[in-house]
């Protein structure tokens, strides 16, 4: 299959813990960003012509749900124009609570979007304000239940290892989401040093302290039927995220937008990193050179990723598709780190808690 990725760089307000690229838009930016899309769609036509018509697409930010109806409107509409998606079968936008509105569903809804993914992080307000999100538990599930409501598939985000959260809060978390959510992701708090959070809390140990919160998750959550089918994924069968999947296993990507990430033939290509370099871009009609990064892997570290992604899902990867240098470090390993270790390699809830020093031994 081939997926369409669309990054909408703007948020409200640039969450403490946040990495990702994103802006508070000045007057008229969202709209120069949609022309500038649009010019991105034109000057790459005739190569991504040579991909089929997208199946899955995953509108992501940033704050997608930031953009008015009528600019969502405009937006959506140069996607169809250029790429059709009549053959999409799974439609994703990400969504904030407090920007949220029975307007935005209703598009969405009309327009053939499957799930809506919701950036709840917390049901607990001491660890909302910390995060620095700009809603509360109420607005998050009020939230939810018009997504519920709609008809709409829901999944939830959730940060775990807040500074000052306990088991108790997490579990609360966890308990009030499943009641209406259909797919739970869990991620723990990185706290990068380039961030407020990291820059205040940057000498507290959050790695250690996340792994009971994720161990809790990983026993809590299958008993409500939401299966993990990837470290950071739960979800009743059938629920799962399409669009995910085709990152996991090498699938095309086409990623349109500032610093979005393609992987199409094998090629993984970067966008310019800033708004301001994208339309900078924009003005030179996107010519090659403005790519950031462009990486053909060679065979052996394309193999060596592919492994490393199979082994995040509960799919894992045949062994006829592992280096044989590979599974000699493999099978140094306990078995009690994979629950198959056949014709399949699979690894057990406990190696896909200590996954990152799986991959350090791969690696």
């Amino acid at each position: 299959m081939t997926a369409l990725y669309v990054h909408v760089p703007f948020c409200e307000n640039k969450c403490g813990y946040c990495s990702f690229y994103s802006k508070k838009p000045r007057a008229g930016e969202i709209d120069s960003w949609l022309e500038a899309l649009e010019l991105e769609i034109i000057s790459r036509l005739s190569f991504l012509k040579k991909f089929p018509a997208p199946e899955l697409l995953y509108i992501g930010g940033g704050t997608p749900s930031l953009l008015s109806v009528p600019q969502w409107k405009k937006f959506f509409d140069t996607l169809k124009k250029f790429f059709g998606l009549t053959n999409l079968i799974e439609a994703t936008v990400e969504a904030n609570p407090n920007s949220l509105t029975r307007e935005h569903v209703n598009f969405f809804k009309a327009n053939g979007f499957t799930r809506i993914s919701l950036g709840v992080q917390s049901l607990e307000d001491k660890e909302l304000k910390i995060l620095g999100r700009l809603h509360d538990s109420e607005q998050a599930l009020k939230a939810m239940e018009l997504v519920k409501n709609s008809g709409l598939a829901l999944n939830c985000d959730l940060i775990f290892a807040v500074p000052g959260q306990t088991l108790r809060t997490w579990a609360s978390s966890l308990k009030k989401v499943i009641q209406l959510a259909d797919h739970v992701s869990t991620y723990q708090l990185t706290l990068e040093p380039d961030t407020p959070l990291g820059k205040k809390f940057l000498n507290e140990d959050l790695n250690f302290q996340g792994y009971k919160f994720y161990r809790y998750a990983q026993y809590f959550l299958p008993q409500k039927n939401f299966l993990q089918y990837e470290i950071s994924n739960f979800a009743p069968a059938g629920f799962e995220c399409r669009h995910n999947i085709s990152y996991w296993t090498q699938e095309d990507v086409i990623a349109l937008g500032p610093s979005a990430v393609s992987y199409l033939a094998g090629v993984r290509t970067k966008n310019p990193g800033t708004l301001e370099k994208y339309f900078r871009a924009a003005e030179k009609n996107f010519p090659v050179e403005f790519l950031e990064e462009k990486e053909s892997l060679p065979p052996r570290e394309k193999n060596l990723e592919l492994v490393i992604l199979s082994l995040r899902t509960k799919w894992g990867i045949a062994r006829e598709l592992v280096p044989v240098e590979v599974l000699e470090i493999l099978d140094s390993l306990p078995r009690d780190l994979f629950s198959e270790y056949s014709e399949r390699i699979i690894l057990s809830p406990r190696g896909m808690r200590l996954g990152n020093a799986i991959w350090s031994e791969i690696i």
